[in-house]
Parts: structure tokens; C-alpha cells; sequence
């Protein structure tokens, strides 16, 4: 959707909620920040390794970001089946004889297509700015297996912000301690919405044991299968923030 995460950021202030921005965003921060009368979280992904990664969080924290999200669980792209139904690879190669089984796809939707083109077509990720320019959508596979996180990348992130740290994609108790241990302000329980790894478990099945090793040290929050009030309620008995 045209400026799709400046027009969400804006709702969910109207609706007196705050909002969290990937980096993988075809807005630029500051334009998503502006957007929004409450808090905003910045979601980081190390792509383009640690320098672009740093000049990102200086621009997150001089644009007004009240805390950085780190993500831990996304070392591959997911696995969108309907992108491979739908010939994503193909058309995005470029070659002819692999797009035109899934051009009339496109052609059916001319004001889809037009809307599209007018919005710049093919996007690129303006909050990662490589050498040559705004990462391309083409190279975000690649960029994300060379840029998993490790423990040792919160030190130096924590020292680039000096603001509140929150690590999003822990999943076991272990992870949770460690966290603790390197002092992060809150942890985000996620399986990102169950599409980076098969049969990964549900996050609110995990939520009782990690809650319970945290004890109260830091804020738990919990992310994906969230479909109605009650889910929120079940959420929260089970120890969610």
C-alpha cells in the first residue's frame, strides 16, 4: 500500500497505541516517526553490516525512537508459499520466458499494476543505505543470512543507542536469561508470526517457562497468534506484559 507504514504509524497514534517500524520499511524513519502523536519503536536488522546498521540507529534516535527492537530470529528469509505460488522469483528475474507464465496475473489487475507503478514499482529499503544507495528488494535473501546477531552485537548496540533495548525472537528460557544477563530493558517472545521456521512452536506455549525463569526481572511481551480480545487475555493470565 502507497506509504503503508507512515499511514499505519499515524492510525495506531489515533488509536492511542504506539507503533514499531522494521527497518525493512519502504518509508523512511523519520517520515514514520513524524507520522505518529505516540511512542515508536525502531525493529533493526543488521543488513548491510555493522556501519550502515549504526548510521541507521543514529538516524532512529535523532528522528525521536524511544527504543530499539532487535530481531534474533530471522537468519534466513521466511518461506512464503504464496510467493512461490504467485511466481515471485520469476518475475523479479527479469527474463522473459520465466515471467510470462505469471504475467496475466498482473495484467488482470490494471489498477493494481498502475497504482503500483506510480508508487515507484519494485521497492527498495530507504533505512538501509549502502554505499551505492537504499538497499534493493532483490538483495534482502543474501543480506539476511550475513547478517544474523549474536550476543556480542548487543554490546555495541547498546553503546550506539544508549536508550532502551528490546531483543524480539526469544523463544527458550535460556535465551531469556541471557538477555537479562546483557541488560536489555525487555524481551519480545516471537516465533515471527510462525513463517521463518516450520513447526516452530506457538509462542504462547513457550510463554509460561519463560516467564518463569525471567521472575519478574524485565518486561515479557509477546508477539504472533494474536486474532481477538481473548487471545490478549489469555496472553496476560499466562504472565505477558
Amino acid at each position: 500500500y502507497p506509504k503503508g507504514e507512515v499511514v499505519a504509524a499515524r492510525e495506531a497514534g489515533i488509536a492511542g497505541t504506539g507503533y514499531t517500524l522494521s527497518t525493512l520499511s519502504g518509508c523512511k524513519l523519520e517520515d514514520v516517526k513524524a507520522a505518529t502523536n505516540h511512542p515508536a519503536w525502531y525493529q533493526l536488522y543488521l543488513l548491510g553490516g555493522r556501519d550502515v546498521a549504526l548510521k541507521t540507529i543514529q538516524r532512529a534516535k535523532d528522528a525521536g525512537f524511544s527504543a530499539i527492537v532487535v530481531t534474533i530470529d530471522t537468519p534466513v528469509s521466511g518461506l512464503r508459499e504464496r510467493d512461490v505460488r504467485n511466481g515471485t522469483k520469476e518475475l523479479l528475474s527479469q527474463n522473459i520466458l520465466q515471467m510470462l507464465p505469471f504475467l496475466p496475473q498482473m495484467l488482470i489487475k490494471p489498477c493494481w499494476l498502475t497504482q503500483w507503478l506510480l508508487d515507484g514499482g519494485l521497492m527498495s529499503f530507504p533505512n538501509v543505505q549502502l554505499k551505492d544507495g537504499p538497499m534493493g528488494y532483490t538483495e534482502i535473501g543474501p543480506a539476511l543470512e550475513q547478517s544474523v546477531v549474536t550476543w556480542d552485537d548487543l554490546k555495541w548496540i547498546r553503546e550506539a543507542w544508549q536508550g532502551k533495548i528490546i531483543v524480539k525472537g526469544v523463544h527458550i528460557a535460556e535465551d531469556a536469561l541471557k538477555a537479562i544477563d546483557l541488560g536489555v530493558d525487555a524481551i519480545v517472545v516471537s516465533n515471527h508470526g510462525a513463517r521463518q521456521l516450520d513447526s516452530v512452536a506457538p509462542t504462547i506455549r513457550v510463554l509460561p517457562e519463560i516467564v518463569q525463569a525471567v521472575d519478574n526481572r524485565i518486561d515479557v511481551l509477546l508477539d504472533g497468534g494474536i486474532r481477538r480480545g481473548s487471545d490478549v487475555i489469555k496472553a496476560l493470565c499466562l504472565g505477558a506484559k
